[in-house]
């Protein structure tokens, strides 16, 4: 239990200080709550992200949490996972590139008592990231320019307990507690003019999941799954600082209001003999979100994940690449963001491998991520990879 301990501190003290995160270098995550983070965390991020019907022995799913009553009920989990990925974005106005890394999630997870089960940890909701210059001519004065500098940093971090019951043999459900916090800085500059925007919020939020599965012979098993988490309002703590120069400064505080946005999913997977294949459904309700700018709108999004997994023969192979799971997956979606009234698509691909190593298991996820709106508004290619490092000890051990 020692090395799960010094795991634990180590990684709390690395998510707490990361908790105002940098993980995207996206000039729109200025608007609304920030980009939202999804794919970069997470065993299964290789095929696709699914999560609402899967659950494992080793599956770590607070996505849908009632899939965490899958785990093995004699140990005690601990994962952690971070990424790396380069970004391009391109508008009318030009282009940029940039490259970002961080640690991205840590979970702690294992059964209580029989039939509960319970998780607790950290991961990013939203990150604010950006670093861009505009020039525009002066009103007034043809042949003239001004440049201005906008910048900004910060972003949402959640801290959720998860709980998951067993009902049945077949029947699980769960519910994920979380506390959503963080603070964003933005700031414009013109000159010796600068506004400088810092937003603080927190809410308590909880979602929910629903899972059912049924062994159907000795190779063949069907689980099914579903998961909502309703709007929650959130006030935003605004305070505006106006600088001339050096040392003039104009305060202004105020408050506005932004949404978690409601959400609604099913999904299933199907093992059979050495494959699993799954497949999630999910709506999210952006439209809820206010942009702050006319030319930018949320809307509602829609997404599907399809999965794949397999696993030549087993954690009792005597060959080490026998115990190896390969995986792949795709995801598609329609955008969140409508700029200048343009609408558009998004996709990723991903593979990856899962690697059996001392007290646990490593999974590797490379993945292409793609938006693109239309009349070339604005486009983003992202190339990464993800890591997810799960550690398990022996939690209970019965008297023979």
């Amino acid at each position: 239990m020692k090395v799960i301990k010094h795991l634990i501190l180590f990684l709390l003290l690395t998510a707490t200080a990361n908790a105002q995160n940098i993980m995207t270098s996206s000039p729109y995550s200025m608007f609304g709550i920030g980009e939202i983070v999804t794919g970069l965390y997470g065993s299964n991020a290789a095929m696709g992200g699914v999560s609402t019907g899967m659950r494992g022995s080793w599956l770590l799913n607070t996505e849908n949490p009632a899939g965490l009553t899958g785990l093995d009920s004699l140990r005690l989990f601990a994962e952690t996972s971070a990424f790396l990925k380069s970004e391009s974005y391109q508008s009318k106005s030009g282009s940029s590139h940039a490259f970002t890394g961080n640690v991205s999630a840590f979970t702690l997870a294992g059964r209580i008592i029989p039939r509960w089960y319970m998780a607790a940890g950290l991961t990013p909701y939203s990150s604010v990231g950006y670093y861009f210059q505009s020039t525009e001519e002066l009103e007034g004065a043809p042949g003239s320019y001004y440049t201005s500098t906008f910048e900004g940093y910060g972003g949402l971090s959640k801290v959720y307990l998860t709980n998951a019951f067993l009902l049945s043999k077949n029947l699980s459900v769960g519910v994920n507690l979380s506390y959503i916090f963080g603070n964003t800085k933005l700031t414009e500059s013109q000159s010796s003019i600068s506004v400088e925007n810092r937003m603080y919020t927190d809410a308590f939020y909880a979602d929910f999941g629903l899972q059912y599965h049924r062994q159907l012979s000795r190779d063949v098993s069907l689980t099914a799954g579903a998961v909502y988490g309703y709007r929650q309002k959130m006030k935003m703590s605004n305070s505006i600082a106006i600088t001339y120069g050096s040392s003039e400064t104009e305060q202004n505080e105020r408050s506005t209001t932004q949404y978690l946005p409601q959400y609604a999913g099913v999904g299933g997977s199907l093992a059979y003999k050495k494959w699993t294949y799954a497949f999630d459904y999910q709506f999210q309700q952006y439209s809820s979100l206010s942009s702050g700018d006319s030319r930018v709108k949320f809307r509602d999004a829609h997404e599907l994940k399809l999965g794949v997994c397999y696993f030549p023969n087993g954690y009792s192979s005597g060959s080490y690449w026998k115990r190896v799971s390969y995986k792949a997956g795709v995801n598609l979606s329609t955008p969140y963001l409508q700029v200048s009234g343009q609408t558009g698509y998004a996709y990723r691909l991903s593979a990856g491998l899962g690697l059996p190593v001392l007290n646990g298991q490593l999974n590797a996820a490379f993945y292409y991520d793609c938006t693109q709106l239309k009349n070339n508004v604005f486009g983003k290619d992202a190339f990464g990879l993800t890591i997810s490092y799960t550690l398990s000890e022996l939690f209970y051990r019965p008297k023979l």
